[in-house]
């Protein structure tokens, strides 16, 4: 009787091409983000530019993700390496300046609220103020639930208001601090596939 004798099969797997295929998934689902979220196209909506580089900030740690993988699966690769290093670096760059973007973009939309809140606040103290003054506008209302109204309605203009800047304050520094935080490490992944490899 004869034994045939065991074999090891053994399977070498690259873990960078592992690397490419889940870089490349990772772009290409940011892409499809990329695409949904800028859909309708309104450039001079305050409002729509806010709303898109702060998710943009947000769903910027996918695309870092995409290209340090990408990176490292094509790290042999100097022509594919080089090109992709200088997309990095560009977008890096984007990713930087569009904060200051976000700085102007928040500062302008906290004016419009404002200017927004103090004009229907004005004008419902002015109906307050013509209920004041002639009583047979407001018959059934006495002057002091009149003057009570007016200072409910001056507190909660200020609680607006404040509500208002703290809620832009903190969704920029939010934004700001993705968009940055992003950008810097894209320019520094830049930095690392641009240079000679090491033997």
């Amino acid at each position: 009787m004869t034994t045939i004798p065991s074999q090891n099969f053994t399977v070498s797997y690259n873990p960078k091409g592992l690397c490419r295929i889940v870089g490349f998934a990772c772009l290409a689902g940011f892409l499809v983000d990329l695409v949904v979220l800028l859909f309708p196209l309104s450039l001079g909506n305050v409002e729509w530019r806010i709303g898109v580089l702060q998710q943009l900030g947000d769903r910027s740690v996918v695309l870092l993700l995409g290209l340090a993988l990408t990176m490292y699966g094509i790290l042999d690769t100097r022509g594919w390496r080089r090109r992709l290093a200088l997309f990095c670096l560009s977008l890096g760059v984007i990713f930087c300046l569009s904060s200051v973007l976000v700085i102007r973009d928040s500062l302008a939309y906290q004016q419009q609220v404002m200017q927004a809140i103090a004009k229907q606040s004005s004008d419902i103290q002015s109906q307050i103020q013509k209920a004041q003054t002639d009583p047979k506008a407001a018959p059934n209302v006495t002057a002091e639930q009149l003057e009570q109204a007016s200072r409910v309605l001056s507190g909660r203009t200020e609680a607006a208001k404040q509500t208002t800047k703290t809620g832009v304050l903190k969704s920029s520094i939010s934004s700001v601090g993705n968009l940055l935080v992003v950008g810097l490490a894209l320019i520094g992944l830049g930095r690392y596939g641009a240079r000679p490899p090491k033997f």
